[in-house]
Parts: C-alpha cells; structure tokens; sequence
C-alpha cells in the first residue's frame, strides 16, 4: 500500500480580501495620524491658554482669576474676571507687617465688569531712575495704571540675590464667590532669621517684602 503525501493547501486570497485588507491598514494609518494630530493640537492649545492666560468659565456671581507665564524677573500677569456687581479693585504692596493678617496695601486700580488683563510689577522706572511697583489693568473701560515709590530699603531686597515663597493664583482658574477677596499674588522674598519658618497665610513674625496683589470688592479705604 502505498502512502499519500499529504500536501499543504494553498492559501487562496480574492481580490475583494485583498483591498479589504489594504482597507483596513489604510483606516488604522488614517487613526494613528488623527491621534498624533489631536495630541499635538492639544498640547499646542494648552500652550497658548498658559500664555494668554484663558479663563475657564465661571458663575454670573462669580470673580475668577488665572496666572500667565511671565519670562521676565518681578513681572507678574494675570486674566480676571469679575461681576457687574459688587464693583472691585486690585490692590498692590510690598509690605506685609510684622504681626498682621495681611499686606499694608499702597494703592489699587479699579476694575471694571467683565475680563481684564492685569500687570503687576516691580520696576526701575526710566523717566525718574526711581524703583517703584506698579498695577496696570487693560478692559472694557481702556487702560489704567497706579505705582507707588519702594523705600530704599525694599528696593536693596529686591536687587539682591535671595530665595522666594510663592503662592496666590496659579495658571489654573480660581474663583471666588461675588463679594470675596482673592490673594492673586503673594511672592514672599525670604530674608533674614525665621523667614524660612513662613508657610501658608500664617501672619510673619517680622516685616515681610516681597509682590502681593489682592481681588478685593471697592469697598471703603485699602
């Protein structure tokens, strides 16, 4: 008797496997380049919120504030949005008094219903070669500026070389209900004994300098 040789059979593709085949490599390749375009569109949209400062939405009764990316030293900016009432201010210092629960506020500037954009900054001012801070908010209502002159003895902190504690908004949106205060800087400069020992709001056992800037309603005297 003699033995079959069993051979392997063929594998037959038709022509309409085939093109579905190349069908289906074709939707896999289009997905993966969608993907990788998604991703990147993503990650290129979270770059321009960081910098322009994109506030996400917020209650009618509501003040919401988000921090930019500022590449320059004692450079602060930031987007805010408040209601059409109560009306706001944005108070500014660079003290913080020995003892007390917060910032002996120098000046504000009003605000205006709606979004604005705010600059708070720590500058040598080249009309007068004076060191001085200053608040500048852009909205509805068009430009407004405060500064006040530093005494000399912030001014030699704030030239110097020292580390900082920083805290207030950050680039993601904080609100407030309507009526509150909202601390969108608090930039401490760490000098001298014991200021290591700060952390949180906990009031500074001697004078603190550094950038402070507050949300707060237009409510009788800083």
């Amino acid at each position: 008797m003699v033995d079959q040789v069993v051979r392997p059979r063929a594998m037959n593709f038709s022509l309409s496997s085939l093109l579905g085949l190349l069908l289906l490599i074709a939707l896999g390749s289009a997905y993966v380049i969608t993907l990788a375009r998604l991703r990147s569109a993503e990650a290129e949209l979270e770059r321009l919120r960081r910098e322009t400062g994109y506030l996400e939405p917020s209650a009618d009764d509501e003040i919401a504030a988000t921090r930019l990316v500022s590449a320059e030293p004692m450079m602060y900016q930031l987007r805010i949005r408040v209601p059409k009432s109560p009306p706001y201010r944005i108070a500014y210092s660079t003290l913080w008094p020995e003892s007390k629960s917060g910032p002996k506020w120098f000046g504000a500037v009003q605000v205006p219903p709606g979004e604005s954009s705010v600059m708070v900054r720590v500058m040598k001012d080249p009309r007068d070669d004076r060191w001085k801070i200053a608040a500048l908010r852009q909205g509805t209502d068009g430009t407004r500026r405060m500064a006040t002159v530093l005494p000399d003895d912030h001014v030699k902190v704030f030239r110097g070389s020292h580390d900082w504690l920083s805290s207030g908004v950050t680039q993601e949106t904080s609100t407030r209900p309507g009526g509150q205060s909202l601390r969108l800087l608090d930039e401490r400069v760490l000098v001298g004994e014991g200021a290591m020992m700060l952390y949180g709001d906990r009031p500074p056992s001697q004078d603190m300098v550094g950038v402070f800037a507050e949300l707060q309603p237009d409510v009788g005297s800083i």
